[in-house]
């Protein structure tokens, strides 16, 4: 008699995040885009293992389907990016549960509203298909392309949390000092020729987005440092001490601006800013009422 559970010990939502975080600890950043908003289902039936094929004897065979963006089926059934995801989908699901997945399939999901524009991303890997010349291989590798999904991910952070300090300090400033708060903060000097040039230069550019209603939006990272320290009697209660804050805002800002540049962080400082995102946001949530 099996010792096998054929019980999954998690829900299909669980399964699908364990495998977009699979495919991104692999470095396959490029597919975790195409399966952005997926969801899976898991079917089971018939031996795992048959003559010339592999397979537990008394396991049960799985197979897996993506339910995706019908925009990225074609390149989602490429035979390499579908042994990807099974090898993953196999790996995922214990070994007591008895079930060895034998086959990805693919399915175009039409239970939500969907938006058939394409996005950045995607038009992105279409015109490399189109383009399949050597030069174009030479200057843009796949490995450049790979990169730029991970950046583009670690900006997401960093852009959630540089909006989200603009906002507590407009919220505290509000309370503090009402709608003219701006004009009754310490700012500093350098800090004000900085925001008087991009609204001139804004000013100018008439065909660009303006940044927003509020000053604090043509403000980097670090000059949002540089008000909070110079006006830390209004902030002070929402953080233990200054170089709870400052630090970490200044390291973020420092990683901000090289891939601004177009250049490349590695795990370490991806690591630093997913852990930095989520202790401010954390302490701000617990401290702003």
């Amino acid at each position: 008699m099996s010792d096998f559970t054929y019980q999954l010990p998690f829900s299909n939502e669980k399964y699908m995040t364990g495998i977009l975080y699979e495919l991104k600890r692999n470095g396959k950043y490029d597919v975790a885009h195409l399966l952005k908003g997926a969801t899976v289902s898991i079917e089971t039936g018939g031996f795992s293992y048959y003559v010339g094929h592999w397979g537990r004897s008394d396991a049960s065979a799985a197979f897996v389907n993506f339910y995706v963006h019908p925009q990225h089926i074609e390149q989602l059934e490429n035979m390499d990016i579908s042994e990807e995801l099974r090898k993953i989908c196999h790996k995922l699901i214990p070994d007591y549960v008895g079930f060895d997945v034998k086959n990805i399939s693919f399915t175009m999901d039409l239970s939500k509203e969907l938006d058939f524009e394409d996005d950045v991303l995607s038009d992105l890997e279409k015109q490399v298909d189109r383009i399949s010349n050597s030069s174009i291989s030479e200057l843009l590798p796949e490995d450049i392309r790979v990169k730029g999904y991970k950046m583009a991910e670690v900006y997401t952070y960093l852009y959630s949390v540089e909006n989200t300090l603009r906002l507590f300090i407009e919220k505290i400033g509000k309370e503090n000092y009402g709608d003219n708060y701006f004009s009754q903060l310490n700012i500093p000097g350098k800090t004000r020729n900085t925001l008087s040039k991009r609204k001139e230069d804004s000013d100018l550019k008439k065909w660009l987005s303006i940044r927003g209603e509020s000053e604090l939006f043509y403000l980097d990272f670090k000059d949002l440092g540089s008000i909070i320290n110079n006006n830390w009697d209004i902030f002070k209660e929402y953080f233990p001490n200054q170089d709870f804050i400052l630090p970490k805002i200044n390291e973020m800002a420092d990683c901000r601006n090289l891939i601004a540049h177009n250049s490349i962080i590695d795990e370490t400082e991806m690591n630093l800013i997913r852990t930095y995102y989520n202790v401010i946001l954390k302490q701000l949530s617990e401290t702003v009422k």
